[in-house]
């Protein structure tokens, strides 16, 4: 398994450091149409997303992790941003449909 960054180019550059692969995208569609393709890809296990691409591509980024059972999508905050507040229980429930 592999675990693959998707965002802008300094996020993306900061995993590549790392020894992550990575994936830079121009916009939320080009991230969205590129989480799609990792998703179908068995190697993958893991796709950490930049949520700089504003609230509706965040949103959309839950829904397919939330609709996936792998690889695990998780959205992270953007270099020199402050990391939001997630309600996990919250997630977990809509996840789970409880």
């Amino acid at each position: 398994m592999r675990a693959v960054a998707v965002g802008g180019e300094l996020f993306v550059a900061s995993f590549r450091i790392a020894g992550l692969g990575g994936v830079v995208a121009r916009d939320g569609k080009d991230a969205i149409r590129i989480i799609e393709e990792l998703a179908g890809d068995s190697e993958v296990g893991l796709i950490l997303v930049s949520d700089e691409f504003g609230p509706e591509f965040a949103e959309r980024v839950e829904q397919l992790s939330s609709t996936r059972p792998s690889p695990v999508i998780y959205l992270l905050p953007r270099p020199g941003e402050k990391p939001s507040v997630t309600d996990y229980r919250a997630l977990l429930r809509r996840i789970l449909s409880i």
